[in-house]
């Protein structure tokens, strides 16, 4: 409540400069997110507790009831957090391609890199993708919203490239989500190798597997020994 309390002061006043308690209720929140993750990420959300994240965040387990009313609360915090800074880093990596050839590898590397750098967190989305596959009345929640702005950055761009016809004619949603998945399977094969996983390389294969998988079918060759290749039909 008391946390609520400087949150609606400052809602009433955008103009107002914070104050001392906004920046400390800001610094504390931050410090919680970061210490939920950490936890979530290790424990899982079911063995996870509200005094770990407390613990974790040097903080008495009552001022984390002050910004989070409940495990689930918190958790859908951190997790979207976390996905908003992927969704900056992603649209950032595609704003800045000229074209598919290098969306593609950008997407891919941009999003390989996050989660390498977050591993935590990378964890927690692995499992919540779980829990949303296996429950029987998954949550339509901000996390499904969350994925889907980001797919759909990389749909646009095929989108582009297939009225561009620079690409073959593909479902881009379809398109967007298979890349989406590979590279969830990458960033999972480089958590799990020891030594020596080689990110541009692993990156660079991935991404030339999509591309020639784009690519615009070739006309078939003439039959061996046909003087031409007939009509096409």
């Amino acid at each position: 409540m008391h946390g609520h309390h400087h949150h609606s002061l400052h809602r009433r006043h955008p103009q107002q400069r914070p104050t001392k308690a906004d920046v400390i209720t800001e610094y504390r929140r931050n410090a919680l997110l970061r210490a939920a993750v950490q936890v979530f990420g290790e424990h899982g959300f079911d063995c996870a507790t509200m005094e770990q994240v407390a613990q974790r965040a040097d903080v008495a387990k009552g001022t984390t009831y002050l910004y989070y009313r409940s495990k689930q609360s918190i958790y859908d915090a951190a997790l979207s957090h976390g996905l908003a800074e992927l969704d900056d880093r992603t649209r950032d990596a595609i704003d800045r391609a000229s074209s598919l050839h290098d969306v593609i590898p950008a997407f891919v590397t941009a999003r390989t890199q996050y989660f390498l750098e977050h591993r935590d967190f990378f964890r927690m989305y692995v499992a919540s993708v779980a829990r949303q596959i296996t429950s029987a009345r998954p949550r339509t929640s901000e996390f499904q919203a969350m994925v889907d702005r980001q797919t759909g950055r990389l749909e646009q761009a095929i989108a582009k490239a297939v009225a561009r016809r620079e690409i073959r004619h593909v479902d881009p949603a379809a398109a967007a989500l298979a890349i989406f998945d590979l590279t969830r399977g990458l960033v999972a094969r480089a958590l799990m190798t020891e030594t020596g996983f080689d990110v541009p390389r692993e990156v660079g294969f991935v991404s030339a597997l999509v591309s020639q998988g784009l690519h615009k079918a070739q006309r078939p060759r003439p039959e061996r020994g046909a003087k031409s290749p007939g009509k096409s039909e």
